[in-house]
């Protein structure tokens, strides 16, 4: 398939390619995004067909309107509202009722929808010439890191989508924090920039009456709670302290390290290195980084745990997925 590289000021291409079926990459604050109308059935099985994704993983739609809020769901929770007015545009999914006329595929059968107002000018610029709700996962073939630059998404995706819509690497650089709600509670299904501490906060609740456990079996609420994600090619190893790396430098494997917040006294042959200031960096530069470890032929990350916390509640959900579920010991 031949894929059009559209400029940054060619929204209406890109919105025009969206309207006729097609598959468009666009970028968010969170993750570049792979977009097919909501409302075109033919178009998302195309989606997953790209990505290789499993038809029973729920998509994400984005929308830049109450209008087009009003196209994909049902009747709106007051506590979703309360999210809404304290989080849109921004990088928060919320689990809602779905509307009749949204097809069964883009919800994975379920009565319910993910939806998100990005916060991202581009991306709203570009959903609001599309004129409709967007489907849209990560860019990224199903189980590798999410892309967040240009670059990681025409790697990803150039000639199995039609267009691929230019733009700055992601604000934020995780997936958005989903929300779902039993019995008229909010429950973060997945962690992300928005904190499970700010969403207590806006919703005057503790901090663990948040907290959802997602069953072992069937069908996924959102994406990220069942299948693997986020890996790289190399093997993900963790580990929380410095102290920890010197016994792994007689390792023979080329090695990639991130570091947050701290130094290496000394920075054994073979090893690339990359420092993060703070979480936020982190969390930006990590699938990037990931990226840029496997263009270079590393064969194993070594990854600095953080606290799990804050934003290092998402950071630490992404590192123990791309680990294989494999924490390191306290």
């Amino acid at each position: 398939m031949k894929t059009q590289i559209l400029k940054k000021e060619q929204t209406k291409e890109a919105a025009s390619l969206i309207r006729k079926g097609g598959l468009v990459v666009f970028p968010t604050e969170t993750v570049y995004g792979l977009g097919a109308s909501a409302f075109n059935p033919t178009a998302c099985a195309r989606i997953f067909s790209a990505k290789g994704r499993p038809s029973d993983n729920p998509l994400i739609v984005h929308i830049a309107s109450e209008e087009q809020l009003v196209q994909v769901v049902g009747e709106v929770p007051e506590v979703a509202r309360v999210l809404m007015a304290a989080f849109w545009p921004g990088p928060l999914s919320l689990i809602l009722p779905r509307n009749n006329e949204l097809p069964e595929i883009v919800t994975a059968g379920q009565s319910t929808v993910a939806v998100r107002w990005p916060r991202s000018a581009q991306a709203q610029g570009f959903l609001l010439e599309c004129g409709q709700g967007v489907a849209a996962p990560s860019a990224n073939v199903s189980g590798a890191p999410s892309p967040t630059t240009f670059d990681m998404a025409k790697g990803a995706m150039l000639g199995r989508v039609d267009g691929i819509l230019m733009g700055e690497d992601a604000e934020e650089g995780l997936e958005s924090t989903i929300v779902g709600f039993e019995d008229g509670k909010a429950r973060v299904l997945r962690p992300g920039s928005v904190t499970i501490e700010q969403l207590a906060k806006v919703l005057s609740v503790k901090v663990e009456s948040l907290v959802y456990l997602a069953p072992t079996e069937g069908r996924p609420l959102s994406p990220g709670l069942k299948y693997a994600h986020y890996k790289p090619a190399a093997e993900v190893r963790l580990f929380r302290s410095v102290a920890e790396l010197p016994l792994l430098a007689e390792s023979a494997e080329k090695v990639g390290v991130l570091l947050l917040a701290s130094a290496l006294n000394r920075q054994p042959e073979g090893w690339t290195v990359v420092q993060f200031k703070d979480l936020k960096s982190y969390a930006k530069g990590l699938y990037a980084s990931f990226f840029d470890f496997d263009r270079i032929g590393c064969t194993v990350i070594w990854a600095q745990f953080p606290p799990a916390e804050g934003l290092g509640t998402a950071l630490a959900n992404r590192l123990t997925k791309a680990a294989s579920g494999v924490t390191p010991a306290k």
